[in-house]
């Protein structure tokens, strides 16, 4: 156990079970050696880092700054991403620094009940994300200009109610993907959408959302996003994009809130 050294910090990942083989990344943040604290039944898994570079006072000065988080953040995820891969992982959040293994310990006993709860909720589990975006549409055939100020209004009555019909197309098909998609998992969040200047795309982000999926369902849940892009998404002018499995980092605290609301997300 690592005593309290004022030129280390210790930092915290995950928890993993502690009944079996463990398979740990060769290095973590900054390079560093990765190894494991007891923790009841489970293992802390653990890097011990400068504090000078990621102590408290680092994380104060430059915890906003993306071109210092980034590198870091990633570094947290492929730790955790390899733990995801060779078992079962429950995700700490950043930062997750501590002076000492002692005081990690002490920080996890405090909040062991709830640990124990999200334990009990993501053992066997893996989240899966399925973003929903638009497809480009046809160009509309050019008509001539409007003869009157008459037609003027009637065209564009009807181009808002095209408009509203398939807006309505798409929540609908949106709605029951999701619930289909969550019927099918152990729970199931829906996130705050991405602006196009995360995600790098053109088109807008029309869902976001996760499902805490069991191991030995994955292919049937797979299979049922396929199903439900092909005969409901794409039809509704839209397509399904699904990624992982990722370390369950939405359902962390999820026995508290899903966040199952959809309403507004077509815009």
């Amino acid at each position: 156990m690592n005593a309290a050294d004022p030129t280390t910090v210790v930092h915290a990942y995950g928890l993993v079970p502690g009944d079996g083989p463990l398979s740990l990344p060769d290095r973590g943040i900054a390079d560093s050696r990765v190894r494991t604290i007891a923790f009841h039944d489970l293992e802390i898994v653990v890097s011990d880092l400068p504090a000078e570079s990621f102590g408290e006072t680092a994380w104060a000065e430059h915890g906003e700054d993306t071109s210092w988080v980034t590198p870091v953040a990633s570094a947290h995820h492929a730790v955790l991403q390899h733990l995801v891969e060779h078992g079962d992982v429950l995700p700490l959040q950043l930062p997750g620094i501590y002076p000492s293994d002692e005081a990690l310990i002490a920080a996890l006993e405090s909040s062991r009940a709830r640990l124990e709860h999200a334990w009990q909720l993501l053992a066997g589990r893996v989240e899966w994300s399925l973003q929903i975006f638009p497809t480009s549409a046809p160009a509309a055939p050019e008509k001539p200009a409007p003869r009157s100020g008459r037609e003027y209004l009637e065209r564009r009555r009807s181009q808002q109610d095209a408009r509203d019909t398939e807006r309505g197309r798409r929540e609908a098909a949106m709605t029951q993907t999701h619930e289909a998609l969550a019927h099918a998992a152990a729970a199931s969040v829906v996130r705050a959408l991405l602006d196009p200047a995360v995600t790098g795309r053109d088109e807008p982000m029309l869902l976001n959302s996760a499902y805490l999926v069991a191991r030995d369902e994955e292919q049937r849940f797979l299979g049922l996003a396929e199903e439900l892009h092909d005969h409901l998404v794409a039809t509704a002018g839209m397509r399904v994009e699904v990624t992982g499995p990722w370390p369950p980092y939405s359902f962390v605290g999820a026995e508290e809130s899903h966040g199952d609301d959809l309403t507004g997300m077509v815009s």
